[in-house]
């Protein structure tokens, strides 16, 4: 089983708070398009040899493709995989891109699961993370969705925003429940260098809320959900049971993929590989078959550590007999660390997995990062 996933870096404006690789210029797309579809004749073997189950097409905005060129790329694929195979099909798309039409044409063409980025239902929010819809785009986007053919939908939602209060914060998540999606991802602000955010939380324009405020606004998130019926299978991602995300889990559980497109990443073989972050390079190395990726193979060490990040920051947990896979150093290193997080309570133990209780959601990154092995050499 492998997935495929389709990094789309056109957006027509920048979040503030954003750091995924996008650009601007939409003057790129045809060329870019080419680019894919030469990406996917050089990855032939992959996509004969394994069962594609999952396809995702992530970004930048996804939607700002016309319905032509999504499906330029999707008949490429299909020249060497069964599309009627594949369980997941999902298109990232932003509220004010979404049309009757346009919802049409992506499931007639197999998407069958929409991530639509909201993250918030609040005007004022939009406008000062700059994005382009508005809270009535927003809900407009949901019911259109619905009506024409999507039953499986995510929508994003940002907390641990300055600005923002607790009120407003749970006006946010009940009309996301209200919303009747049967996914919900919910991530905290990160002011990460290189986005608009960082330079205002450097220059005092912004600060971070106190971690109290956060722990405050995830609970509310974590209680309301359950009550709901979403179960969180991932520290940022909430579902209704059987509606769980295929292709991120795939991620979190080591699967292959393969990544296709500008800065995206793939996983096979104990390989990873990373494709050039620049659409104009990406573009003029495929047309004239020069280095797009750079690779590596991962150690003990490496693997391990992908191993307890991803494992523990989901709802199951890390499988404890998987460690066994390892060198004897790291796996006396986990016995330890397993031992003194078990002592602390911010693991618990439960048939064969370690895990990280409710109660410690909000530390998960320290936790993750006391597990961590590093090399001595």
């Amino acid at each position: 089983m492998a997935g495929i996933y389709i990094h789309v870096p056109f957006c027509y404006t920048r979040c503030s708070y954003c750091d995924f690789y996008k650009t601007t210029d939409q003057q790129l797309k045809s060329e870019y398009i080419k680019a894919v579809c030469k990406e996917i004749d050089l990855n032939a073997s992959f996509l004969k040899h394994e069962d594609i189950r999952t396809i995702y097409f992530g970004g930048g905005t996804p939607s700002t493709l016309k319905l032509n060129e999504v499906e330029t790329i999707i008949h490429h694929l299909q020249s060497y995989i069964n599309t009627r195979l594949v369980k997941e099909l999902t298109m990232e798309v932003n509220p004010d891109d979404v049309t009757e039409e346009y919802i049409q044409g992506l499931v007639k063409m197999g998407v069958n699961r929409l991530s639509m980025g909201i993250q918030s239902f609040v005007d004022v929010h939009l406008r000062k993370m700059n994005r382009r819809h508005n809270a009535q785009q927003a809900k407009d986007a949901i019911r259109i969705a619905k009506e024409n053919g999507i039953a499986n939908m995510s929508i994003d939602l940002i907390y641990g925003l300055p600005y923002m209060s607790f009120e407003e914060w749970k006006s946010n998540v009940q009309f996301a429940i209200e919303s009747n999606v049967q996914h919900i991802s919910a991530y905290h602000l990160t002011f990460e260098k290189g986005t608009l955010y960082y330079d205002y939380l450097k220059k005092g324009k912004l600060a971070e809320i106190p971690e109290q405020k956060s722990i405050e606004q995830f609970d509310y998130l974590l209680n309301e959900l359950d009550k709901a019926g979403f179960i969180n299978y991932e520290i940022s991602n909430f579902a209704i049971d059987g509606c769980e995300s295929q292709h991120n889990s795939n991620y979190w559980t080591g699967v292959k993929y393969l990544g296709l497109g500008p800065s995206a990443h793939s996983f096979i073989d104990n390989n990873r590989r990373w494709n050039v972050r620049d659409t104009g390079k990406y573009i003029q190395a495929l047309s004239s078959d020069g280095a797009y990726f750079e690779e590596e193979e991962l150690t003990d060490s490496d693997r391990y550590n992908e191993l307890v990040m991803l494992g523990l920051r989901t709802s199951k947990g890390i499988d404890i007999s998987s460690i066994d896979n390892f060198n004897p150093i790291i796996r006396t290193y986990f016995n330890d660390e397993l031992k003194k997080q078990v002592s602390h309570g911010n693991v618990v133990l439960n048939d064969g997995f370690c895990l990280v209780p409710s109660t410690k959601k909000m530390i998960t990154d320290r936790i993750i990062s006391d597990f961590f092995y590093v090399d001595n050499d």
